[in-house]
């Protein structure tokens, strides 16, 4: 489950009439450390509410502010719910009936967040050039918009405004895009006179037994980004880029990979395209530099066919402090998916495939530490394990199952592959296949993919993740779909 799950203990009232006394348990919403009260999106008009009821008697109702709320035979309840209207403090209120009698009750306070205040921006003039100071920095196309560039530490920038927390800076004449301060340092090296497109040199490509390297000459380090039109194709952009190129040269080992190098002037923008003989390469990585552009390809450990001699990275999400989706019963995400990986590490093994797993034990790991891990094992592809939940807002009733995602288009066929292995293999609906920008996912130097098996706020669901048989299932689905991945690459 990728999206933030709060952690601490919700403050409570609780009536008990007669005994033994029924208990109601509110797994979600609850209060974040030091908060007082819980609060939704302004917008919001409906959302969920999850928990379980122990000690109630056959027959007894649970009522939520009034609405009927079903609950499993162990008291395990999921329900979406109106909101009410109130801006500053609401209550979520039940009551379990008992025959002609309310035995328990449970009440929840909660409100509103402010609408967001306008972003005011603070013009610089002159512009003054930032640097990249931090190795997970992104942009954004707008406050509250997509992904949009990775630059790397050292970056320079151009900004032309700020705010408290964020900077527009200038892509190229007439594309601007945001990013937050926290990304930057103040550039006291980069000279105002550097405004001017990047002069982009000749180019040389090589290759070894491990990838074909494709080299430019540049006079400042450049914004890009990449395009994977197809298996074979790619096409990195450069940003406030002109080409002075004469010539490409291929050595003569590179020349039986790549079947050519073109480039194109697109307005401020240099376009270089790479088309390669067999679609044969895992991924790519690119790195840049105040002299040079490297756009690395990078080619598999080995192009047999099935799980034998690969190496997979098994990634248990979340962990430590972070719990993950917690299901109506307190079943933690972070619980499940280690147990999961264990069970998937014993099935790839007997495969013959090399497991590596992020994490072994209850540990916090961070998002871009297990990315280090799969690199550094020199890893074939990566697998982040999860169990699924929604945010506020999104009826549940409307989502169940397994859903995978990817990021890097050279993923899509091995989310494909391995969503369809493991929606038959584990009997589960089908949520989907999804693009999704997840950090875990976001790598581009080998396959990866995010598996959310289940929802853990399924009460059904939730006793399918608890179970044994159920987790083989998955990853028997798993296994199957890996091997017809790498059946489906041996032979391109």
């Amino acid at each position: 489950m990728h999206r933030r799950v709060v952690l601490s203990l919700s403050i409570v009232v609780l009536l008990s009439i007669g005994a033994p006394a029924a208990e109601i348990h509110l797994v979600y919403p609850r209060l974040e450390q030091g908060q007082d009260t819980f609060r939704y999106a302004p917008d919001l008009d409906s959302s969920f509410v999850l928990g379980q009821v122990t000690g109630a008697r056959t027959g007894s109702k649970l009522l939520c502010n009034g609405h009927s709320v079903e609950m499993a035979e162990d008291g395990a309840f999921l329900a979406f719910l109106p909101l009410g209207n109130d801006r500053e403090t609401n209550n979520w209120y039940f009551s379990l009936i008992e025959g002609e009698t309310g035995t328990s009750q449970l009440e929840f306070p909660y409100g509103r967040l402010p609408s967001a205040n306008a972003t005011e921006w603070v013009p610089l003039e002159p512009p003054v050039w930032y640097a990249i100071s931090e190795s997970n920095a992104h942009t954004r196309t707008t406050i509250g918009g997509s992904y949009h560039l990775f630059p790397e530490v050292g970056t320079p920038l151009q900004v032309v405004a700020i705010s408290d927390k964020w900077a527009e800076f200038e892509i190229e004449p007439g594309n601007r895009g945001v990013i937050e301060k926290r990304f930057l340092a103040t550039n006291t090296e980069a000279k105002l006179d550097q405004k001017g497109q990047i002069r982009v040199g000749d180019g040389i490509v090589n290759a070894n037994e491990c990838e074909a390297v494709i080299t430019f000459g540049v006079d400042r380090m450049p914004l890009w980004e990449v395009d994977v039109e197809s298996l074979w194709s790619f096409v990195v952009t450069l940003h406030d880029a002109v080409s002075t190129v004469d010539r490409i040269r291929f050595t003569a080992d590179a020349a039986k990979l790549i079947r050519d190098v073109t480039w194109k002037q697109r307005g401020n923008a240099l376009e270089i395209r790479v088309d390669c003989h067999l679609a044969r390469f895992q991924g790519y990585r690119i790195h840049a530099s105040d002299s040079v552009i490297q756009f690395a390809m990078i080619r598999p450990r080995t192009m047999k066919s099935g799980l034998r001699g690969k190496r997979i990275a098994v990634d248990p999400g979340h962990g430590g402090a972070a719990d993950g989706a917690i299901g109506p019963r307190g079943t933690k995400e972070k619980d499940v998916v280690l147990k999961w990986a264990h069970v998937l590490e014993r099935s790839l093994r007997s495969a013959g495939a090399e497991v590596v797993l992020t994490r072994n034990s209850d540990s916090a790991v961070s998002l871009h530490e297990r990315i280090d891990i799969a690199r550094n094992a020199d890893c074939d592809l990566f697998l982040s394990l999860h169990a699924n939940a929604l945010p506020d807002g999104e009826n549940p009733a409307e989502r169940h199952g397994c859903g995978v995602y990817y990021y890097n288009s050279l993923s899509r066929s091995l989310a494909e592959t391995v969503q369809a292995h493991v929606v038959e293999s584990a009997h589960l609906n089908n949520d989907g296949v999804f693009d999704a920008n997840l950090a875990v996912i976001r790598p581009t130097d080998f396959p990866a993919v995010l598996i959310e098996s289940a929802y853990m706020m399924h009460p059904e669901e939730e006793l399918m993740l608890q179970d044994d048989k159920f987790l083989d299932k998955l990853s028997r689905g798993v296994k199957m779909g890996l091997q017809e991945y790498f059946n489906n690459v041996s032979s391109r």
